[in-house]
This record gives C-alpha cells, sequence and structure tokens, in this order.
C-alpha cells in the first residue's frame, strides 16, 4: 500500500510539474498556423502537444483562437453557439496551469477578450462588456505582477483603442470596465509591443498579429496618412502570404486611393484548400474592379460572394452593387431582383450596408454619370472622376443628385489639390441647397470645411463646422462622420 501511496505523489507531482505554458515548437507552429488561417494544420500541432504535454496552457488558448477567427471570418452563428461552451472550460484548464507565469491571467484575458468580440458581432453587448471589464482587470493585475511582459501592453492597446472611440449611448461600457479609452495611446501601446517583438526573437512570432490589430484599428479608428502607408509598406515586404493581412493591406490601399495597388495585393490570393475561406476578400476584388468600371468582372466576384458568405454584413451592399450595375448596363429586371434582395437579405449593422438599404428604400432617381464619377472617385482615378463630372448639365439635375454634384467636385478639388477658395466654394454651393432629403453630402461638407480651416489653423472657424456637423441627425454613415468631428474638437480644445 506504502509503494501504492507513493507512486501516487509522484504521478500527481508529475502531473502538476508538467501544468505550465511551454511556448515551443508545436505550439509556435500551431498559433502561426492559426494566424494563417490553416486551422488544420494547426490543429494537427495542438494533437501532437496534446500526446505529448495535454495540461500546456497554450494548446487551450490555441484552440481559442481557431474558434475566434473562424466566427469572424465567416460570420456563422451556428458555429458560434456551438462553440462558446467550450470558453469556460478552457479557462478552468488555464486556471488550473502555473500561476507563476507571466502567461497564466494574460491568456484567461486573451480568450475573455476574443470572445468579447465575438459576442459584439452577434450583438451580445452587456455579455461582451462583462468579459471586457474581466479581461481588463486580469490584465492590470498582470501588470503589476509582470511589468516587463510585453504582450500584456498589446491587450491593453486594443482595449484603450476600441473605447475610446465608442459612441456616446455605450459610454455606459467605460464605467463598467473601469478603463480610460484612449485611441493616441492605445496606438502608442501597440506601436512599442511591435517594435518590441521585432528585436526580439522569441516574441516574433506574434508579428503578423500585432500588424493586423495597428492595421485594422488604424483605418477604422483614426486617420493618420503616414501611420497608413507605414504599415501598408510593412505588410507589402514582410507578410502577403497571409490572407488576413492581405485583407489589411488592400483596406489600407484603398483608403489611399490607390485602387491599382489595392488590386496587385489581392491578385496575389492564392487559394487553398488547406485554408479557411476568407470570402470577404471577394467582395473587396469586386469593389476595386467597380472602382475600375469593370462591369462584368465586378458582378462575377459580388455574385461569388453572396453564394459562398454565410454571415449578414456586406450582403446589402454587395447586392446593392449589384443592382447598380444592372441600371448602368440597362439591365432593369435584374435591378429589380437584386433591389429585391438588397431588402430581404442580410443585416443593418455596419454602414455600408444601412446605405445600401436606405438608398433602395428612398429609391432615388439615380444618374449614370455622377454614379460613375463616385465610383473612379472611391478607386482614387480622380481626374478620370472630375472630367466625368464637368461632361454634366447641371441644370437638368434634380435636388438630390444637385448635392451630390457640388459635394463630388468639392472632394476631387481636395483630392486635385486645387486652391481653398475653389474647394470652399464648391461646399458652399452645396450647403446653399435644401436638404430636402437629409442626405450626408450636408454634414460631410461641414466637416472637410472644418478640416480646411483647421489646416490653416482658423480654430475659430473650425470649431464652428465641426459644431455645424454634429447638428444633424439620422444620415448614413452618421457615426463615422460625428467621430471624426467629435476628434477635430477634441484636437483643436487640447492644443
Amino acid at each position: 500500500m506504502r509503494i501504492f501511496a507513493y507512486l501516487f505523489v509522484y504521478f500527481s507531482f508529475l502531473n502538476t510539474a508538467n501544468a505550465e505554458f511551454d511556448l515551443n515548437s508545436n505550439m509556435s507552429n500551431a498559433y502561426s498556423y492559426c494566424i494563417d488561417l490553416n486551422f488544420s494544420k494547426a490543429e494537427y500541432f495542438l494533437e501532437m502537444e496534446k500526446n505529448i504535454n495535454p495540461e500546456n496552457g497554450f494548446i487551450y488558448l490555441n484552440e481559442n483562437y481557431i474558434d475566434f477567427l473562424k466566427i469572424i471570418i465567416t460570420e456563422d452563428q451556428s458555429y458560434f453557439e456551438q462553440q462558446k461552451t467550450f470558453k469556460n472550460e478552457r479557462l478552468k484548464k488555464i486556471r488550473r496551469n502555473d500561476k507563476d507565469s507571466p502567461f497564466y491571467l494574460f491568456s484567461q484575458a486573451e480568450i475573455y477578450i476574443q470572445w468579447a468580440f465575438v459576442r459584439i458581432k452577434f450583438k451580445e453587448y452587456f455579455l461582451a462588456a462583462y468579459e471586457l471589464q474581466k479581461a481588463y482587470n486580469l490584465l492590470k493585475k498582470n501588470d503589476e505582477l509582470f511589468p516587463d511582459f510585453i504582450l500584456n501592453k498589446k491587450n491593453i492597446g486594443v482595449l484603450r483603442i476600441l473605447l475610446g472611440s465608442i459612441p456616446d449611448e455605450y459610454n455606459w461600457i467605460l464605467s463598467v470596465i473601469g478603463l480610460e479609452g484612449s485611441i493616441n495611446r492605445g496606438f502608442d501601446d501597440l506601436n512599442s509591443v511591435l517594435n518590441y517583438i521585432e528585436n526580439f526573437e522569441k516574441y516574433n512570432i506574434y508579428e503578423d498579429e500585432v500588424i493586423f490589430y495597428l492595421s485594422f484599428l488604424e483605418m477604422n479608428m483614426r486617420n493618420i496618412k503616414q501611420s497608413r502607408l507605414s504599415l501598408l509598406n510593412k505588410i507589402e515586404d514582410c507578410c502577403l502570404s497571409s490572407d488576413l493581412l492581405v485583407f489589411c493591406a488592400a483596406r489600407l490601399s484603398n483608403n489611399m486611393g490607390d485602387n491599382q495597388r489595392t488590386l496587385k495585393i489581392l491578385e496575389q490570393v492564392k487559394p487553398s484548400d488547406n485554408k479557411i475561406k476568407f470570402y470577404y476578400l471577394d467582395y473587396l476584388y469586386a469593389m476595386s474592379k467597380l472602382y475600375q468600371l469593370n462591369f462584368e468582372e465586378a458582378e462575377n466576384s459580388f455574385l461569388r460572394f453572396t453564394s459562398n458568405f454565410k454571415g449578414d454584413n456586406y450582403i446589402k451592399s454587395a447586392y446593392h452593387k449589384l443592382s447598380i450595375i444592372s441600371f448602368l448596363t440597362d439591365s432593369i429586371d435584374k435591378r429589380d431582383f437584386y433591389q429585391n434582395k438588397t431588402l430581404e437579405l442580410g443585416q443593418s449593422f455596419i454602414e455600408e450596408d444601412k446605405y445600401s438599404e436606405n438608398q433602395v428604400k428612398n429609391r432615388n432617381i439615380d444618374n449614370k454619370d455622377l454614379i460613375m464619377a463616385r465610383f473612379l472617385f472611391d478607386g482614387g482615378y480622380y481626374q478620370r472622376s472630375l472630367n466625368i463630372i464637368e461632361s454634366i448639365n447641371q441644370s437638368v439635375l434634380k435636388d438630390y443628385n444637385l448635392a451630390e454634384y457640388y459635394y463630388r467636385i468639392a472632394r476631387l478639388y481636395q483630392k486635385l489639390n486645387y486652391s481653398k477658395n475653389d474647394i470652399l466654394d464648391a461646399f458652399y454651393q452645396l450647403l446653399d441647397l435644401e436638404n430636402s432629403y437629409n442626405l450626408y453630402y450636408f454634414p460631410m461638407s461641414n466637416l472637410q470645411i472644418a478640416l480646411e480651416y483647421e489646416k490653416e489653423e482658423n480654430d475659430e472657424a473650425a470649431l464652428m463646422y465641426f459644431q455645424k456637423t454634429l447638428k444633424y441627425e439620422a444620415f448614413d454613415y452618421e457615426t463615422g462622420i460625428k467621430k471624426s468631428a467629435k476628434a477635430g474638437l477634441n484636437r483643436i480644445r487640447n492644443n
């Protein structure tokens, strides 16, 4: 009996000793394949590690990465419902691990953050706020215990940026979580993490993830051209084998008005049976072809996206674009069909889908030349766009189209570096019109006028137009436009 007792204590000690966070080659490979969206290969290395060291805490963290990325990319709600039961199970296993490791609290926080983001995708806001609070408290404690643990700053930086950009109606989240949102401080955190991991081989594997966060948040939360260009160059130099970073690079180049560069990036994507299908890249490719006015290729790519993607976001936008292509190519029956699909399918959660649904509901009279000028503008083909605009006889335009006409001229003048007076005159001509349709061109024009005055340090005029922007209500792209106006007010008041 004594021998059995000794054996029991011995094997119990072995099990405890093996409960650690061992970032060995299996775990490094599993993580890298997760970020590369090659989940079958990631699972292969996870199974290898389970056979050797089943208590390794990185197993459960990497399993959560797979669920997180699958759900974010596919928006598959049934998979979300199926997998969310594993969250607490993974947390329990991690809590039995090495409490003296900086990864002990960090891994728990990472899992909470990932599920919070997923819950936001499916509008489970209260649970998301709870999980973000749990994550922050864990990260705060971990930072006290391990002040030199650089990965802590990755998650705290992401939290600061997201909380610093939430709309006023969700300010209650800040008080719940207890973390002060600060977009610039969050970017400083992430950039310091990137600089560190680029110089320390031990953490090199996290480079793609940090670049992804920086890129995604830069194009959604800030408008600093040099930062976007720097990130785009970095991705093109190192990371175009990753579909996640192809997505970031394509979005960055498109936001900078360089559609040719966007197409070049997207055309490097190589289909793989081993990787999860990232169908949103088809949507981006369709948009890029639309910006070239290549309607046939755009239509084919939109149809590929709508046929394969099982989520809700960008579905309304895709069908709306298909209805516009049908209008431009005189396929009226197809236009009606796609407009009905715009109303029937998808969700009005993101700005692009809200806009698409509103356009179909309002049945505004379209002008083919204005539509083509708009697409060329969005692709960065500014002179071609202006040539079309200048060929339009403005006297035949209805009020709705006339507002877009002046708005498009003003924006093209900005892009083509016309004089400030020419730019402002075009915006003022728009603002002299009656806003009968509650169009976003009016608040957006006030915002752009404010930015023009801010450039020349005329703070009084800039403040006035930022404040005018905020007075408009219930228009398309309201969240983004008002966020930019508030950011402008804060910049001037803090000078």
